[in-house]
């Protein structure tokens, strides 16, 4: 053999050498795709579970406050079903509403009460109402007039942070 032909020999198994080794390192690391039936499968454990605390979030949320509360407009409500016994059926309905409300409509609709007592000094002859919740979290409160029920300002109330903003 001449010398050429060594180095040519020498060259091509230097080359399958470094081909095999870079076959090897592919193969171990390349990523496989995933099978069809597997892929039918859920991949988290539960897909629900964020949601569900969300939700319990909205709802727990001062839980204890709110049955301190509750506990103690009941006891008022006794003193005055007893004294009026026409608004028995009145105070029913109040609880039934107050039932109803999230622990987040109480914070904001306390958060706007606040806001326009401090713009205007009292809260005679309005109402408020929770006409929304944004898919931010954030809850948009009216302030109507009692008696036209007309709507005088909205806010924006991010409960979290206590930010009411004028819409």
């Amino acid at each position: 053999m001449s010398k050429s032909t060594k180095n040519i020999l020498i060259l091509v198994l230097i080359g399958l050498l470094v081909i095999g080794i870079a076959v090897a390192v592919y193969g171990h690391f390349k990523t496989e795709p995933i099978e069809a039936n597997v892929s039918k499968e859920n991949i988290l454990d539960n897909a629900n579970k964020g949601l569900e605390n969300f939700i319990n979030d909205i709802f727990d949320e001062n839980d204890i406050a709110d049955n301190e509360q509750s506990t103690e407009n009941k006891e008022e409500n006794k003193t005055t079903s007893t004294q009026n016994p026409g608004t028995q059926n009145d105070v029913k309905d109040n609880d039934i509403i107050e039932n109803q409300i999230t622990p987040g409509e109480k914070k904001a609709l306390e958060f706007v009460k606040t806001e326009w007592k401090k713009e205007w000094g009292n809260l005679e002859g309005v109402s408020f109402n929770n006409e929304s919740i944004q898919s931010d979290g954030k809850y948009i409160v009216s302030v109507n007039d009692s008696k036209t029920t007309r709507v005088l300002r909205r806010y924006v109330v991010d409960t979290i942070t206590g930010v009411v903003e004028e819409k």
